[in-house]
Parts: structure tokens; sequence; C-alpha cells
């Protein structure tokens, strides 16, 4: 009986670790200065990626970051943006960036920050930028549609706010 009751128990914890520690990845943004640049000026957005896991890495070449710009009064210079170590631009058109992580590994309840330097062009705002979390199959270069195990949808979005001003 004691054994019947250690397999139980033992089965529910097996169960609550999987679920209450799934993998996942989650992304926040956010503008320097209140995400206020005056025309001509640089802007510096954060993009700050953390695996909440308590156990499990991230592998290289699984995540993929894509933020969005609104692209009348700013855009997203090819320079000046700062990447982790093994970290890649797979695109940049000016209005919309995606990076992978390319071959860094991220620990359980690591982070990465991400600098992207962008350029106002025009007066307006305010204006929304997004992020976007997604996943690749571990392949390199990380482009190819993937999946992370148990991950939380809930946090693969963020935005913030931008603003021109003279």
């Amino acid at each position: 009986m004691k054994y019947l009751q250690f397999v139980i128990t033992l089965m529910f914890f097996l169960v609550l670790n999987n679920v209450a520690f799934s993998q996942n990845a989650m992304i926040n943004i956010l503008t320097q200065n209140a995400g206020i640049v005056k025309i001509g000026e640089k802007l510096i957005l954060e993009v700050s990626i953390t695996n909440t896991n308590y156990k499990d890495f991230i592998g290289i070449y699984k995540l993929k970051i894509q933020v969005s710009v609104p692209e009348k009064i700013v855009s997203i210079d090819s320079v000046g943006n700062i990447l982790p170590t093994g970290w890649r631009i797979l695109s940049n058109n000016g209005s919309s960036i995606t990076l992978s992580n390319g071959m860094d590994m991220i620990a359980a309840t690591d982070n990465r920050n991400i600098l992207i330097s962008l350029k106002a062009k025009e007066i307006g705002g305010l204006s929304t930028i997004s992020g976007q979390l997604s996943f690749s199959n571990g392949v390199a270069p990380g482009t190819e549609p993937g999946s992370l195990k148990n991950d939380l949808p809930g946090d693969n979005n963020s935005t913030t706010t931008c603003k021109v001003i003279e």
C-alpha cells in the first residue's frame, strides 16, 4: 500500500513538473527616453528575451524575433544595433527586422538584451512598435518554422510606442 502511495505521489509530481515548469521564452520591448525622439536623431529600442524555465536551455537557432516600427516616422538603422554574442540579423528592410539567437544557447532563467537603433524621419506619433517572438526548428540559419515544447504563447508579443518631435 505504501508503495502504491509512493508511485501515485511520484506521478503527481512528475506531471506537475511538466505542466508548471514548461519550457517558455518571453519577449519584452521598451523604447528608451519614453519613446520620444527629435527628428533626425536616434532612438534606442531595447528588446529583452527571457528563458523563464528553471532547468532547460533554449537551443541554438530556436528563437526568431521580429520587430516592426511605424515606417512613416522612424526606420531601423542598418548599423548601431547591439546583439548578444552569437545572434544574427536574418533580415532588415528598415521597417521590420528579424533576428535569430543563432549560436547562443540561453540558460535556464537567463535573459538576453538586444539594442536596436531607430532613426527619426518625420514628425508624428504616438505610434506603436511591436515585437513578436516565434520559433525555428533549431537548424541554421534559423529561418524554418519550428516550436518550443510547451511554450506559453501569451508572452510572445510585446508593444511599446514612439513619438517624433521637432
